[in-house]
Order: structure tokens, then sequence, then C-alpha cells
């Protein structure tokens, strides 16, 4: 997908402006919101550890033992799809919070280059979301017919996602952490 390309280029992001006299409470305040996403990212890493997990079952499947192995393998896909789904329910919680009240509190301020920083972030909700949907479909279709073509479809969504998801939570509290204390907006 071209746009999760251009997504990932720290060139085509705007920059928010530094902000004078920014005090060290302030930005504490402002780092508030990279404990938020340390918290989705671990939970990601959990999805990645069983995803390794189901990986490392599929290449233990022999002839003999492929009627059991597969039986172990949907019960894997189901831990691994209630896991995705589990996060990508918290994740889009928590873009949808932001979208409707932190966002909006950023943009009210006489700041162009911070509405911008904001726009583009919310430009990044709605790519996380379709990839959030496309990895949600390709975990019912691994579940309800587990093989080696539908995890990897699986995981080359999962892998997509949690890429743009890294590079989003980094562009966001890079950008935000000063203007969330200064500004006073809580999170």
């Amino acid at each position: 997908m071209s746009f999760t390309i251009d997504l990932l280029d720290d060139a085509t992001r705007p920059k928010a402006p530094r902000i004078e006299g920014v005090t060290e409470p302030q930005r504490m305040q402002g780092r508030r919101l990279a404990m938020i996403h340390a918290m989705h990212l671990r939970q990601m890493a959990e999805v990645r550890q069983v995803m390794e997990h189901v990986t490392a079952g599929e290449m233990q499947v022999d002839a003999l033992g492929e009627a059991l192995s597969d039986m172990q393998m949907s019960h894997n896909y189901r831990v691994f799809g209630s896991l995705c789904g589990q996060e990508c329910r918290m994740l889009t919680f928590h873009h949808t919070a932001e979208d409707r009240m932190l966002f909006p509190a950023l943009a009210a301020q006489d700041n162009d280059g911070l509405r911008k920083v904001v726009e583009r972030l919310a430009a990044e909700h709605e790519v996380i979301h379709h990839l959030i949907e496309r990895m949600e479909a390709a975990a019912r279709a691994a579940m309800n017919e587990p093989g080696p073509e539908t995890f990897a479809s699986l995981r080359e969504s999962f892998e997509t996602l949690e890429r743009v998801v890294v590079s989003h939570f980094g562009y966001e509290q890079e950008e935000l952490e000063e203007a969330l204390g200064y500004y006073e907006i809580d999170i």
C-alpha cells in the first residue's frame, strides 16, 4: 500500500513550531501521551509474541501429526485473533478519544503549525483504522480457514499495522509534547 509508505515518510509530516518558555512540568504533562502509547505498544508486542508462537507451531507440522496439529493451529489462530481484536478495539478507542477531544482542543489554539500537525495526525488515524479493518479481516480468514496462506496474510497485515502505529506514535509524541502541557490539555 503506497499510502503507508508515504505515511511513514517524516519528510511529508508537518512539524509543530517549538513553544518558547515551556517548563519541565509542562513537558511532563505532555509525556503522559507517551505512557499511554507505551501501553498499546506492549500489547502489540504481546500480539507479536503470540504470532511468533503460531509461526513456530506451523513449522513443526509434519504429515503424521497433521490432523492434531491442525486442531492446535486452529486454537492458536483463535487465541491470536481474540488478542488481536482486543488490541484493535483499544487502539480504535484511543484514536477516537484523540480525534474527538484532544485534537479539537489543540486545533483551537492560535497556532497554524500545530493545526497542520493535528490534521496530519487525524489523517493518519484514518489510515490506521483502515489497516485495523484489513487485519481484522485477515484474522477472520485465518481463523475460518487456518493454513500457511491465510496466516501469511494475517502476519503481513499485522506487521504493516505495527510499523505504521510505531511511526505514528513517535511522530505524535514528538510534535504534541510541548503543546499538551503548555495549553493545559488534559490527557
